[in-house]
């Protein structure tokens, strides 16, 4: 119970998360080294690019770091880079400049998704990767008959289609 009277309350299942009280969150750590936000901050094109420029890491580890952008997780970091048909092996300084827009416009789009629908599941398009991204063996294929493959990156599970991304 709060002074004023009120309550807070936080259930998380995984018991990943906190709760920091602070007098100026956005200029204090942890929330300070936070990248932008896919959803309400995307940089320019020419912004996103000189971003990508300064980081060697390869793209699931760059998608991933929340010093580059904030919120993204495994599932969203897969989805991004399989619509817009890059290898996540690949160095994020090393894209040509129509692959940083592709990327880019991807990553807006699957996060303005996923918002737009509540991050309801049955309602993303049913081409995308994460209805089949979990299936293993002989049911590892797109909705299209594109083999996925599993890869562990960053040590995380990364799941992509070799013949769609490169």
């Amino acid at each position: 119970i709060l002074d004023d009277g009120g309550e807070l309350a936080m259930t998380n299942k995984r018991r990943l998360g906190r709760i920091r009280l602070q007098e100026d969150p956005i200029s204090e750590l942890p929330i300070s080294r936070l990248g932008f936000d896919p959803l309400l901050d995307l940089p320019s094109t020419q912004r996103f690019a000189e971003l990508l420029k300064r980081r060697s890491s390869i793209l699931k580890a760059v998608l991933l770091d929340q010093t580059f952008a904030a919120g993204v997780g495994n599932w969203i970091a897969d989805e991004v880079l399989y619509q817009a048909r890059l290898d996540p092996r690949r160095r994020a300084n090393d894209l040509s400049s129509t692959e940083v827009t592709r990327l880019r416009t991807k990553l807006k789009y699957v996060v303005e998704t996923a918002v737009a629908t509540d991050a309801d599941k049955d309602l993303f398009p049913k081409t995308w990767l994460f209805h089949r991204r979990w299936h293993r063996g002989r049911s590892a294929d797109t909705i299209r008959g594109h083999r996925i493959e599993h890869v562990t990156i960053t040590g995380r599970t990364t799941a992509w289609v070799p013949t769609r991304q490169s």
